[in-house]
C-alpha cells in the first residue's frame, strides 16, 4: 500500500467519522433540547387552558389576559414548530453535503488512479 493509497483511506475514515458525529451529535442534540423545550411549552398550555376554565366571564380583564396568554402560547408553539423545520432542513444540508463530499472523494480519487496509469 502506497502513501497515497494510505492517505486516501484515512481522508475516507475522517470523513466517515464526522458523518457519524455530525448526524449522530449534533442534531439528536439540538432535537433532544426542542423536544423538552415544546413539552414543557405544551404542559404550560395545558395549565393555561385549564386557568381559563375557572374565569369568572363577567371580568373583561381576566378574559384579556387569558386571550393574551393564548395568543402569546400560540407564537411561541409556532415558533418551536419553525425550529423543528429548520433543524430538519439543517439536517438535510448536513446529508446533502456528506454525500457530495463522498462523490467528490471518489471522483478525485479515479482521477488520480487514472492519471498514475497515463503516466
Amino acid at each position: 500500500m502506497g502513501f497515497n493509497d494510505f492517505m486516501n483511506k484515512v481522508r475516507q475514515w475522517d470523513n466517515r467519522a464526522s458523518q457519524w458525529i455530525i448526524r449522530h451529535f449534533y442534531i439528536l442534540f439540538f432535537e433532544a433540547i426542542l423536544v423538552a423545550i415544546f413539552v414543557g411549552v405544551f404542559a404550560n398550555a395545558l395549565k393555561i387552558i385549564n386557568a381559563g376554565l375557572d374565569l369568572n366571564k363577567d371580568s373583561v380583564i381576566e378574559r384579556l389576559l387569558m386571550t393574551q396568554s393564548v395568543n402569546t402560547l400560540l407564537i411561541v408553539i409556532l415558533l418551536l414548530f419553525n425550529s423543528f423545520w429548520m433543524l430538519y432542513i439543517f439536517s438535510s444540508l448536513l446529508r446533502l453535503r456528506s454525500v457530495l463530499k463522498n462523490i467528490d472523494f471518489n471522483l478525485s480519487r479515479r482521477r488520480s488512479d487514472h492519471r498514475q496509469k497515463d503516466n
